[in-house]
């Protein structure tokens, strides 16, 4: 009797000492990190609603009508463009770029290469400020921190692009992104025999950042200011 009751003593001091070490070995060890966000999808895209809004501005302000259609809620970025151009070469921590020097040909075969198009610059206007005629996808007063513009702190580093999606606070009202500032996009529209581009740039300031804002360049020209993204059609229910 006594020695099973030494048994059980020393068992019972013996696991006494181990759940102590234990939790002082977790108690050392702090609490567990954050679980990482999953990356972002690249290739999402979102719905722009069918329905009426606001184009341009001072006298060439109208009213559009469009119906539904998705737009990348993403610039599409070097990694994407690389796995339909192979010739396309970058550095792979850039990966997450905007892809740029691409002519408004380019951006076209590869939005078709996804069974995809570039959007009209209608359809691109929408996209970016809604139905309410707003000057910027959030609202209609700037704001440094939404958008990269030539206004942004790149910390002592020249003026450029950074990845795609890095101003959350910049989301349009149907969710896309860097629809303000980052790089020019190109859309399908033409003025005369210029390529009408929106969107702005880290190269221009707020005033090109503006939804209304365009840019004509010759289709054939490429910058390494200028992106794009695509758009498809919306299936009808």
């Amino acid at each position: 009797m006594r020695g099973n009751f030494a048994a059980k003593a020393v068992i019972a001091v013996a696991g006494s000492l181990l759940a102590g070490s234990m939790s002082d070995s977790l108690a050392q060890a702090g609490p567990k990190p954050p679980a990482k966000s999953p990356p972002a999808d690249h290739a999402a895209m979102v719905l722009v609603p069918a329905g009426k809004f606001v184009f341009g501005k001072d006298r060439a302000k109208k009213t559009v009508e469009l119906p539904a259609f998705l737009i990348d809620k993403y610039e599409v970025t070097n990694r994407q463009y690389a796995r339909f151009n192979l010739d396309h070469r970058f550095d792979p921590e850039l990966g997450n770029l905007p892809v740029t020097m691409v002519s408004q040909a380019d951006a076209r075969n590869h939005c078709e290469a996804l069974d995809k198009r570039l959007p009209t610059e209608e359809e691109w206007e929408k996209a970016a400020r809604g139905s309410d005629g707003r000057a910027y996808p959030w609202g209609n007063d700037f704001d440094v921190l939404a958008a990269v513009t030539s206004e942004t702190d790149f910390r002592g580093n020249p003026a450029q692009p950074l990845d795609v999606g890095s101003r959350d606070r910049g989301k349009s009202p149907s969710g896309a992104l860097d629809m303000a500032g980052n790089v020019w996009e190109w859309t399908e529209s033409h003025d005369g025999r210029y390529a009408v581009l929106k969107g702005g740039s880290y190269f221009e300031d707020r005033l090109s950042a503006q939804a209304t804002a365009r840019l004509l360049s010759i289709p054939e020209d490429s910058k390494d200011y200028v992106g794009f993204r695509c758009v498809k059609d919306a299936k009808k229910k």
